[in-house]
């Protein structure tokens, strides 16, 4: 028979698992030739320029969605 921790590790085992597979379904950014952020041509396989772009863009998309509102990857990030 199981206790109350056990049951507990049992619901954040699972909760642990969903978020997890959540991740793995959430759709992945295209390489589109250029970066996501600046749009400075890059080979075909990348999608940042370099980790500040990355981290800039994942920033910037973060602060939309605390705004409410959702950026979809065709659209231009904020104006310098």
């Amino acid at each position: 028979m199981s206790d109350e921790a056990d049951v507990a590790n049992d619901n954040i085992e699972r909760n642990r698992m969903a978020a997890i597979e959540a991740c793995r379904r959430q759709p992945t950014l295209p390489a589109k030739g250029s970066c996501w952020f600046c749009d400075e041509a890059l080979p075909p396989s990348h999608k940042f320029c370099d980790s500040d772009c990355a981290s800039d863009y994942e920033l910037e998309q973060a602060a939309w969605a605390r705004a409410g509102r959702h950026r979809g990857p065709g659209e231009i990030h904020a104006e310098q």
